[in-house]
C-alpha cells in the first residue's frame, strides 16, 4: 500500500463516492501527475471504496477504428479509443464488456453482467439496453475525474431518449461483430452529432442540475465531478424539452 493509494481513496470518499455504488468513470490519467503505481492504484482504490458490493463501469468506445469505412468490431481485440484508464479496465481478469461495434463499456464488479448485457440488442449506441441507459435508471454515478464534465457519453442516451433532431444517422449501417463464439452481421445507427454540424455542450448541465448532484473536488489533484446520473438525466430532459438543442451549439464554418 502506498501514499497515493491513500490519498486517492480519501480523495474519492470525500467527493461522494461511497461503498455499494455503480459508478461509470470517464478520466484523464494525467491530469493526475505522477501516481505511484499508475493506473493499477487508481483503480484499486476505487474497487477498495465501492468494495465487493459495487460495480466499476469504463467506457471503451471504440469509433474512431470502428468507421462506416471499416465497420468491424472485434469483442475481444478491438481496443478503447478513450484513454488509457477505460483499456486498462478492458484487460483486467473478470471484467465483462458490453457487445457493441462503437458504444462498448466494460464492467467489473457485482452487477456487471446486469450493466453489459443485452447492449447488442439496441440498435443506436446508448438505448435501452446499454449501461449508460441502466446506470441513469438506476440513478447510479459518474466519476469525471479530470477531464471536465463535457465529455460525458451519459449524454448520447439523454438524447436518444428526447429523440434529439441532431443526434444519429437517419440510415443504419451495417457491421460486423467478431464475438469468442461467433461472427455475424447487423445494423446499427451512428451518432452524427459532429456530422450534423453541431457541437458538445454537455458542459452547460452546470446551468440546470443542482450541484449538490454534481459536487466538485480533487482526486490526486485533479479536478473531478461526481454525478448522480439520475438527477443529471432529469434535468437535462427537462432543459431539452423547453429547447432540443439546450446541450448542443451550431459549429461556425
Amino acid at each position: 500500500m502506498n501514499n497515493d493509494y491513500i490519498t486517492l481513496k480519501n480523495d474519492l470518499l470525500s467527493l461522494g463516492l461511497s461503498r455499494g455504488e455503480c459508478v461509470l468513470i470517464h478520466s484523464s490519467y494525467k491530469s493526475m501527475g505522477n501516481v505511484e503505481g499508475g493506473i493499477e492504484t487508481l483503480i484499486n482504490a476505487i474497487l477498495a471504496v465501492i468494495g465487493d458490493s459495487g460495480t466499476l463501469i469504463a467506457p471503451t468506445l471504440s469509433f474512431k477504428t470502428v468507421t462506416p469505412d471499416n465497420p468491424v468490431f472485434d469483442y475481444l481485440k478491438t481496443p478503447s479509443c478513450v484513454g488509457s484508464v477505460s483499456e486498462y479496465v478492458r484487460n483486467m481478469d473478470g471484467a465483462i464488456r458490453s457487445i457493441h461495434p462503437t458504444h462498448s463499456c466494460v464492467a467489473i464488479g457485482r452487477e456487471a453482467e446486469l450493466y453489459t448485457k443485452g447492449h447488442e440488442n439496441d440498435r443506436t449506441p446508448a438505448g435501452e439496453n446499454s449501461p449508460f441507459y441502466k446506470l441513469m435508471h438506476n440513478d447510479g454515478k459518474i466519476l469525471m475525474l479530470g477531464c471536465g464534465t463535457n465529455c460525458n457519453t451519459s449524454f448520447h442516451a439523454i438524447e436518444e431518449i428526447a429523440k434529439a433532431p441532431y443526434a444519429l444517422t437517419g440510415e443504419p449501417i451495417t457491421h460486423t461483430l467478431i464475438l469468442p463464439d461467433r461472427v455475424y452481421t447487423a445494423d446499427y445507427r451512428r451518432h452524427t452529432i459532429l456530422q450534423n454540424g453541431f457541437a458538445q455542450r454537455y458542459l452547460r448541465i452546470s446551468q440546470v442540475l443542482d450541484s449538490k448532484y454534481m459536487p466538485c473536488g480533487y482526486i490526486h489533484g485533479a479536478e473531478s465531478y461526481l454525478f448522480s446520473a439520475g438527477k443529471m438525466m432529469e434535468a437535462a430532459l427537462s432543459a431539452m424539452k423547453q429547447n432540443a438543442y439546450y446541450f448542443v451549439s451550431k459549429e461556425e464554418k
